[in-house]
């Protein structure tokens, strides 16, 4: 199979949305802002802070989120991440993304970002739905939507690895 086969092939667990941030990656981003609710979690399953829907009211605080990847859901999350992080100047909204910056729904809703990380590497996920040496096909990016922060970082995911292991 060629690799573009793979990456557009539909896998066996590509609709299931249980796939949850590994602890080194969500340790580097609760280093950057102290997290207080997660806000695309399974409550009991794999909430890694208070847990919030998408259609909750969201409360003052700094709200992270791995929503599912397809682009309607995500364009959804950036909405409101961004009314969340402009109804207060200590709000924040931190999203783990893939890396779908070309696609045209995104440009529509990428001036709603305020910075961006991008991660070198591929994440490998946790699930129940995760295959052994099982990364995602897309690279990710983290996404910081509050008042002041601007401007692009990257990261290597191999460094993060080692710094918060």
């Amino acid at each position: 199979m060629s690799r573009s086969e793979t990456f557009s092939k539909k896998l066996k667990h590509t609709d299931q949305v249980d796939f949850r941030t590994p602890k080194y990656l969500f340790d580097y981003i609760n280093s950057l802002y102290k997290i207080e609710f997660d806000g695309a979690c399974q409550l009991g399953i794999n909430n890694l802070a208070k847990p919030l829907r998408l259609e909750d009211e969201w409360p003052n605080g700094v709200v992270y989120s791995n929503p599912p990847f397809d682009i309607d859901s995500l364009t959804s999350w950036i909405k409101k991440g961004f009314v969340h992080s402009r109804n207060n100047k200590s709000n924040v909204h931190i999203m783990l993304v893939p890396n779908k910056i070309t696609q045209v729904k995104f440009q529509k809703v990428i001036h709603l970002v305020d910075k961006m990380i991008i991660l070198g590497g591929r994440v490998n996920f946790e699930s129940i739905y995760s295959v052994k040496g099982g990364t995602s096909r897309n690279g990710s990016i983290i996404l910081i939507q509050k008042i002041g922060e601007k401007g692009f970082q990257n990261k290597l995911l191999s460094e993060l690895k080692e710094d918060f292991k």
